[in-house]
């Protein structure tokens, strides 16, 4: 079994961790177990794809390692006790490298322990309904809140945000996550009489930014007495739980809970398992929590599909007793879907988008892409839009197409009057790719773009770096606050002298020497990746030019719905097709744990 490990690992089939990770364990059982070296390259390549756990039942008794199978896994009741008995296996309640679940779930003991720490604590949170002063609650849930002859879903998310410790508000953009949150926030404050300590956090800078900025917006819509309670200092995860980079560990943790009453948590589906662990044991057990997001938009880039499987992609169907407090309170009250209490209490879903006009391309097609439906892609495709378009370009012409919408896009941020008004100008278009490499990848149309606007006098020089360049990290550097997906601008000072500028997520600019800069890139182009938690108001999103394992449906409308007033999809149909119909699919036990619970 070695030998046949190490030839895939040759091949790319492997990673030369699950090579190890499988090595190590043989050797710690003690050596000569074939079924254990699989298994345990398998789990480790799970990880490595973005899995939490091998169902050992998807691959037991089959060939592995395609598209060569080399070698078939063993069947699932032999393989189990194969596993469990080499000393390195443990189940749930064990103590070892890998643990086996009841249901044949194979995990790396970290991730098992993450899920299970997250699974038990979210339960928790979920369970039963606050006794709360419902009189003075409902007159302020009506001065929040305008009358309407329907149910409100956003007056319904906050009266379950005062009855539940724990809320998910998912919806997509322009539903008013923020702006229901701040309404929540004025009205917990003003029930506690302005005693609650509240943080207000998400995964990356520009996405606690822009909590911050929508914070205010919302707040500036309130009664002044009610505006006057709502915090807006936003900070990223890693800061809010003070990361310590020599020690590679958190400084609040289970020991040394966050002071912290009630926290708010922005852009949950870019949340990776082991941070929202860490973050679950820095928690205090009666804080609440409010995790906000769009369950149908891209993972995190790391492993779990961690807001999509507490989601459980399900209608929640609230319960009969939540339903009847709702009443209570609002005067409305959906009809309920379940006799009893369960984890769906805690789960409200935003539909209504106030962001885009009925005619609206952008969410017309938003739509169709969440659908899975050809069908219904057809009929947007077929439309025509003041907002949305798609181009099918020839190879030959990609070039010049792309060049007349890259200078005009970015010519502002070269003429902007200090950085950050280039900053706001980088705001305003961007172009999102699909894959890295490629004519019609990162790299390739980056390369177009410099060489267009230096063409045309905007680039000035042969400096690697040079004024107007758009930059975004792409490591984390904890002493500089600079954190992957952070984008900034390269402008001259006062002084002449050129700096890298970031906008913090208190508001200010921070400049630092380029030489300075951890890992970056030049970015005109990103990836629909590193776009999770940004806004632009024009997006271009260009598909490459053959078929990738990446194109799928939630690549595709995360890309889409980064745009807030037009957008431009170039690419080819047939490729639009086969990405709509391609779902994300990442193993794990949490929804099981979460909904079965």
């Amino acid at each position: 079994m070695r030998a046949l490990l190490e030839q895939a690992a040759a091949r790319g089939q492997l990673r030369q961790i699950d090579l190890h990770v499988a090595l190590f364990l043989d050797k710690l059982a003690g050596g000569g177990n074939p079924g254990l070296l699989l298994a345990a390259a398998l789990a480790s390549r799970a990880v490595g794809e973005g899995h939490i756990c091998l169902p050992l039942g998807h691959v037991a008794g089959k060939p592995v390692l395609a598209p060569e199978p080399i070698c078939q896994a063993p069947e699932l009741s032999s393989w189990r006790g194969q596993l469990l008995a080499s000393g390195v296996v443990a189940g749930p309640d064990g103590r070892a490298p890998l643990v086996l679940d009841p249901d044949d779930r194979l995990y790396l003991a970290r991730y098992f322990n993450c899920e299970r720490t997250i699974g038990e604590d979210l339960l928790r949170r979920s369970r039963g309904i606050a006794a709360v002063d419902e009189e003075r609650a409902g007159q302020l849930l009506a001065r929040l809140f305008p009358a309407s002859p329907e149910i409100d879903w956003q007056q319904q998310a906050a009266a379950v945000a005062i009855l539940k410790q724990f809320v998910v508000i998912s919806g997509g953009p322009g539903t008013g996550k923020t702006h229901t949150v701040a309404r929540i926030l004025a009205l917990l404050q003003t029930l506690a009489g302005n005693s609650l300590r509240i943080g207000l956090a998400a995964p990356t800078g520009k996405a606690a930014a822009r909590l911050r900025e929508s914070i205010r917006t919302a707040r500036n819509t309130l009664a002044p007495d009610l505006a006057a309670v709502v915090p807006d200092e936003t900070r990223t995860l890693h800061r809010l739980l003070g990361f310590m980079p020599h020690d590679h560990a958190f400084r609040y943790n289970r020991d040394n809970p966050l002071p912290l009453d009630l926290l708010v948590l922005d852009e949950a589906s870019m949340i990776d398992v082991p941070l929202m662990a860490a973050l679950i044991e820095a928690l205090p057990t009666a804080a609440r929590l409010i995790m906000l997001g769009d369950r149908d938009q891209l993972t995190s880039v790391e492993a779990g599909s961690l807001f999509g499987d507490i989601c459980a992609g399900r209608e929640p169907g609230w319960s009969a007793p939540l339903c009847r407090r709702l009443q209570r309170l609002t005067g409305r009250a959906p009809k309920p879907g379940a006799g009893e209490e369960s984890f769906a209490d805690s789960i409200v879903l935003l539909r209504t988008s106030y962001r885009f006009a009925a005619a609206s391309g952008i969410a017309a097609l938003a739509g169709a892409v969440n659908s899975g439906s050809r069908k219904a892609l057809a009929g947007v495709l077929a439309g025509h839009f003041h907002d949305f378009s798609m181009h099918q370009v020839e190879k030959e012409n990609l070039r010049q197409w792309l060049v007349e919408r890259i200078v005009p896009g970015f010519r502002d941020c070269f003429v902007a009057a200090d950085p950050g008004t280039a900053l706001a100008a980088l705001a305003r278009f961007r172009i999102l790719c699909c894959v890295r490499e490629g004519g019609a990848g990162v790299a390739g149309v980056n390369r177009i773009a410099e060489q267009a606007l230096r063409a045309r006098g905007m680039i000035t020089g042969n400096d690697p770096w040079y004024r107007g360049q758009p930059v975004m990290i792409t490591s984390n550097h904890y002493g500089l606050q600079l954190f992957n997906g952070d984008t900034g601008i390269l402008w001259p000072d006062d002084r002449d002298r050129l700096w890298a500028w970031f906008l913090h997520a208190d508001g200010t600019l921070h400049p630092v020497a380029p030489a300075r800069l951890p890992a970056h890139e030049t970015a005109y182009a990103i990836t629909v990746h590193k776009a999770q938690g940004s806004e632009f108001a024009e997006v271009l999103l260009v598909l490459p030019a053959q078929d990738s394992r990446v194109l799928c449906r939630e690549l595709i409308y995360t890309g889409v719905t980064r745009a807030r007033t037009k957008l431009e999809l170039c690419g080819d149909r047939h490729l639009l097709d086969l990405a709509v119909e391609r779902r994300v699919s990442r193993y794990s036990g949490l929804t099981q744990r979460l909904w079965s619970g």
